[in-house]
């Protein structure tokens, strides 16, 4: 067993010794081949062709300036025409010193100082015509400055052109030249490593055909039956004759399919009874449902969700959560359902299921494989609560009824009392007056109801019809504390606005958030005292914008600080002639979230309340 180990790591150590010789050989003489082309190569590069950049930069300078006289002559802008001729000045005086400093071949350095002569000279010339003036066109000045410029610059210009481009011809014939030597040096390193290369495969050719047989042969009958044990076939047996490693291997695999077999025999009972029992339970379940594999296709669904969905559970099982929803009466609300989740979720969409509108709450509960995060499958129940919603848009209906039946006659009610009370058809005693003022009060406050009734109604309703626009949130501020300043000086409270400089403007309805803010402020009038103080403030937060309405009031106990929200709640301990209908905050809560904000509130007894609500800065994706 030793000698026939010993011989297996001889035969390979002995390919892989030779491919590494002729490896380390190849690379050598690539490494020194490439050595000295990238030698050439980089003096091509850092220096003609550098310098070519160079003059021709300052070929571009001395053409603007050329153009920079032109604008002086012709335009009255003289001052830019010179700033101009300066800043092309500087520009090509920067690239000539670089140039200048170079210059390593004789003859270049004539051409080089060849140039500043005459660019110096052309230079002097622009000052000259300066002298000329050319305000007006018909002068004889403009004429002798346009004879100047065409007898005595122009030829300049020329010659200082015809030197830069005798600087340039010099550097291309350079780098043709080198660039002649770079091509010799690669075709004589090209016929080196293609010998090597040919060289190389014939011997690799020669070694795999010697010992294709003899090493890969047991390694292909190995693979091709691991394959077939993937598949489930475990009576696959591998024949070898070697007592090598290889030899070893394939007996420790037909070991391993044998005891594979044998666990298979005991195991695969039991695993099919729980498949069995799980299939069962999803069936017997009547709520829709189905389950998705971690790439979130459809692996088993039930009767109820196979009715859904008008097709045969056969043809959306392994099939993406999307394509299987598609056909169906969920294909538009599908996309609402957050089948992704990392958690658990749930929402509510509303389909078309038998030409009637359906509303489903849908629970998403992921299941995560050993608490790492990464889902192994994901379980989705519909709850139909079709009924349940459209007894809400009964009651909704009903409420909303109710409230315009009522406005009218409470109209004329108030109307009728407000005549008695100014009307001159006799004297009305003590306990005559009072009852009509009773009578006006308690009109005006089911009046405030009717009118909270009638606002719920719109903001319950999913037809509400909110006018978005970008608004300032300082002239709200303003409108409603303009409201509520007559009543606030008679209360002997101060209302304040706290300035914030440039507030953004935001995406939202003007008169519900003003409705919002009297609310508000209405709120806290009632339960501040005199020489209390309310303040209204706005100012940035992240992407929102978090609006206050402070007050010094009595403030409100702990335990009704989250339910005030709710509809009907009203905190106790309080005047009957100050509580509200329990419904202005509930309102209030519905239009902020409709505008994708938030609404809470902070208290402290006997020191007064914080609210607060955020409204998102510029966000029409809600539209």
């Amino acid at each position: 067993m030793k000698k026939s180990k010993s011989s297996l790591k001889r035969r390979i150590s002995m390919i892989y010794i030779s491919l590494i010789f002729i490896i380390v050989a190849l690379g050598a003489i690539s490494i020194y081949s490439l050595s000295n082309i990238s030698a050439y190569v980089g003096s091509l590069i850092t220096t003609n062709y550098n310098s070519i950049e160079r003059i021709a930069e300052m070929d571009a300078a001395l053409k603007e300036q050329r153009q920079d006289m032109l604008l002086y002559i012709y335009s009255s802008e003289e001052d830019n025409s010179i700033e101009s001729f300066q800043k092309h000045y500087d520009t090509f005086m920067s690239y000539y010193e670089k140039e200048y400093g170079t210059i390593v071949i004789p003859e270049e350095m004539s051409f080089i100082v060849q140039i500043k002569n005459e660019y110096d000279e052309f230079a002097e010339m622009f000052q000259i015509l300066q002298t000329f003036d050319t305000s007006n066109p018909n002068s004889d000045q403009f004429e002798k400055a346009l004879i100047y410029y065409e007898k005595t610059i122009l030829p300049q210009y020329d010659k200082t052109l015809s030197e830069l481009k005798k600087l340039k011809t010099s550097n291309e014939t350079a780098l043709f030249a080198r660039r002649d030597d770079t091509y010799s040096i690669i075709q004589n390193t090209t016929y080196l490593l293609c010998f090597l290369f040919i060289f190389t495969a014939i011997t690799s050719f020669v070694t795999f055909r010697y010992y294709i047989n003899k090493l890969f042969g047991p390694l292909y009958e190995l693979t091709q039956n691991l394959k077939s044990v993937r598949q489930g076939n475990l009576n696959r047996k591998v024949i070898i004759q070697d007592t090598d490693e290889l030899g070893s291997l394939c007996n420790e695999f037909n070991n391993m399919t044998q005891r594979l077999s044998e666990f298979e025999k005991s195991t695969l009972g039991s695993l099919m009874e729980e498949k069995n029992k799980t299939y069962a339970i999803v069936k017997s379940i009547t709520e829709p449902m189905l389950i998705l594999d971690a790439n979130y296709n459809v692996t088993l669904m039930n009767d109820s969700f196979e009715r859904l969905l008008f097709s045969p559970i056969s043809e959306n099982v392994n099939a993406h959560f999307l394509d299987a929803m598609a056909q169906s009466c969920f294909s538009s609300a599908a996309a609402k359902i957050n089948y992704r989740a990392a958690e658990y979720w749930n929402g509510v969409i509303k389909i078309n299921h038998n030409w009637k509108p359906a509303y489903y709450n849908v629970m998403v509960s992921p299941i995560s494989q050993n608490g790492n995060g990464q889902n192994k499958f994901v379980i989705i129940v519909f709850y139909d609560i079709t009924e349940m919603k459209l007894l809400e848009k009964m009651r909704t209906d009903f409420i909303a009824t109710i409230s315009h039946e009522f406005k009218t006659p409470l109209t004329s009610i108030i109307i009728g009392a407000d005549l008695l009370g100014n009307c001159s058809i006799g004297q009305m005693n003590k306990e005559q007056r009072e009852i009509l003022e009773t009578i006006k009060d308690d009109s005006q406050q089911l009046n405030v109801l009717v009118n909270d009734l009638l606002e719920l109604s719109k903001a319950e309703s999913s037809n509400i019809i909110y006018q978005f626009k970008f608004i300032s949130i300082e002239s709200a501020l303003e409108k409603c504390t303009k409201q509520f300043l007559p009543r606030a000086k008679n209360l002997g409270v101060d209302i304040e606005i706290v300035p914030y400089e440039n507030l953004p403007k935001v995406y939202a309805d003007f008169s519900k958030i003003v409705w919002v803010l009297n609310n508000l402020v209405s709120n806290a009038l009632k339960y501040t005292s005199s020489n209390g103080k309310i303040k209204l403030s706005a100012m940035p937060l992240n992407n929102f914008i978090k609006i206050c309405v402070e007050d010094n009031g009595k403030g409100i106990p702990d335990e009704f600080v989250e339910k005030i929200f709710d509809k009907y709640v009203q905190v106790p301990g309080c005047d009957i002639e100050t509580r509200g209908t329990g419904l202005g905050l509930a309102v209030a809560k519905d239009i902020i979230t409709a505008h994708k904000g938030r609404i809470w509130c902070e208290s402290d007894i006997s020191k007064g309340s914080r609210f607060y609500f955020t409204l998102p800065i510029n966000d029409i994706k809600f539209i």
